[in-house]
């Protein structure tokens, strides 16, 4: 069973913009139609908010346009300098390398373009406050019939994986975060891919508990190939254990609050105020040994 994801952006209003200058923003990038669509729709929508500056989005791999190509199109269309934003939770090897080593090549082509790169989402409040109404919603007769305690009840918090450790951590950071005080017997986190414990492993120790029930909370931005993974095993896991109540909740999907932390992230590129956390990057600390 999967919680609808409702959100509406008709109220919205957004701080104002300092400099109304053109934002890139480069997602990850997936194979799946769904996936590279949804982030399509994110920049859409963020830049209906406030139209005094065009919104270009692109990908890092995986998916068009790239991000060589966004930028041939801002130089086409005259932008000297551009904010730019990664659509990422965390600060792994894509944000503090890849996507900075993609810019640097634009750099080399177009060496009049100045770029202002922005953080990721990182570990925020109104990200937290996100899931926390969301997990509020389980307690409603419609989303809980049988009517299980949250005592009762295993948080599975379920991240992407990276090759980065830094990155790893803030995941099992955030999740800790969210169990606090929430009154959930535990939290278990595990990743879908790339690094360990594996989601069947995150399944089988949720088990250990012996809960009603399990919510599996997936910490994506967007729909895509890990998304449908994620889904496709909370059924599996559903069917050979009936006893115990399973829930998926879906991605984070076009929020306010997602929208609400781009817009401080963007101000941020225009105030000179990026601060990134590069201090534990485990490629930095192998460079100075």
């Amino acid at each position: 069973m999967a919680i609808l994801n409702t959100t509406s952006l008709t109220q919205m209003e957004l701080p104002p913009l300092p400099i109304k200058r053109p934002l890139l923003l480069i997602g990850h990038g997936t194979r799946d139609a769904e996936g590279r669509q949804a982030l399509l729709n994110f920049a859409t929508a963020y830049a209906a908010l406030d139209p005094s500056r065009p919104v270009l989005p692109c990908f890092l791999e995986l998916a068009d346009p790239t991000i060589q190509q966004a930028v041939e199109q801002c130089v086409e269309r005259s932008y000297v300098e551009l904010s730019v934003l990664p659509v990422l939770l965390f600060a792994g090897r894509h944000s503090k390398f890849d996507i900075t080593n993609e810019l640097d090549r634009a750099k080399a082509r177009y060496p009049q373009l100045k770029f202002h790169y922005g953080h990721h989402f990182g570990i925020t409040p109104k990200i937290i406050e996100l899931w926390r109404s969301r997990l509020a919603q389980l307690d409603y007769p419609e989303y809980n019939p049988q009517q299980i305690f949250r005592s009762d009840t295993v948080l599975l918090f379920v991240g992407c994986g990276s090759s980065d450790p830094d990155a790893n951590g803030d995941v099992y950071k955030i999740a800790r975060i969210l169990w606090e005080g929430s009154g959930y017997s535990t939290v278990e986190t595990c990743f879908i891919a790339i690094t360990q414990p594996q989601l069947e492993e995150g399944f089988r120790r949720a088990r250990f508990y012996q809960p009603k029930r399990i919510i599996v909370l997936p910490y994506f931005l967007f729909t895509g190939v890990l998304m449908t993974k994620i889904i496709q095993s909370t059924t599996q896991q559903q069917e050979q254990y009936p006893d115990i109540s399973m829930i998926c909740l879906p991605e984070m999907g076009l929020h306010p609050q997602l929208f609400s932390v781009l817009r401080e992230r963007e101000i941020e590129t225009q105030q000179e105020l990026v601060q990134m956390n590069c201090e534990m990057c485990q490629f930095r600390l192998i460079g100075v040994k």
